[in-house]
């Protein structure tokens, strides 16, 4: 215990002996008096001025012609050179060529029937009849005269239709879509695909109509026949 006090008091000393001597310094110099103002120093004499000698005048002498040789450069003769004349080609005769007898080529195979192709896929056979010769039978199996009206009917719609009721139809289909995208305007949507789908059908009729003049009558020949 006493060592290590011993060891501390030996470190604390130097340090609160440092501290005594500054703090004196400091006061003792705050007690000085402040030291006197520096005299001003003198002012310096002028620089003195030197005379400059003048420059004498420089003269160049004028330069002295030089002869330049001739710019123009000698004429020179070229000789004539003598093109000799184009040697022809030697005629080349080829052989006649040896006919060969190709084989004939084999004719393609037969296309298949649709009855052909529904047996080898295992479907029952295609119908003999046109479909509207089916539809009419199996929608008035026992009224002749109104089988006979519906086929009539298809046959004059199907002639209006090539003649003219495809071009009324996309037509139509374009002039319903531009009114009914304008007409309906908050819902323009709805607008477009009603105005399609009416001006494509109105355009259809009026197509088949024009392709066909039968196919009116046969219209109202099909309505009037009793069912």
């Amino acid at each position: 215990m006493g060592t290590s006090m011993k060891m501390a008091t030996a470190l604390v000393m130097p340090a609160l002996v440092v501290a005594t001597i500054a703090s004196g310094t400091g006061t003792a110099s705050a007690q000085l008096p402040a030291p006197p103002p520096l005299p001003e120093l003198p002012a310096l004499p002028p620089l003195p001025s030197i005379p400059l000698p003048e420059l004498p005048a420089l003269s160049l002498p004028e330069p002295a012609p030089v002869q330049l040789p001739n710019p123009e450069l000698p004429r020179v003769e070229l000789p004539a050179v003598a093109v000799p004349e184009p040697v022809p080609f030697p005629t080349v005769t080829l052989p006649a060529p040896v006919p060969v007898d190709l084989p004939a080529l084999p004719p393609p195979p037969p296309v298949p029937t649709l009855d052909e192709v529904a047996r080898m896929l295992g479907l029952p056979p295609p119908p003999s009849e046109p479909p509207a010769v089916l539809f009419a039978n199996q929608v008035w199996p026992n009224n002749q005269s109104k089988r006979d009206a519906f086929v009539d009917l298809s046959n004059e719609v199907t002639v209006g239709w090539n003649n003219g009721g495809q071009q009324r139809m996309m037509l139509g289909s374009f002039v319903g879509l531009a009114i009914g995208c304008v007409s309906i305007f908050p819902n323009f949507m709805a607008g477009c695909m009603l105005g399609n789908l009416i001006g494509a059908g109105v355009g259809a009729v009026v197509g088949i109509d024009e392709g066909n003049p039968k196919a009116r009558p046969s219209l109202e020949k099909f309505m009037a026949t009793p069912w």
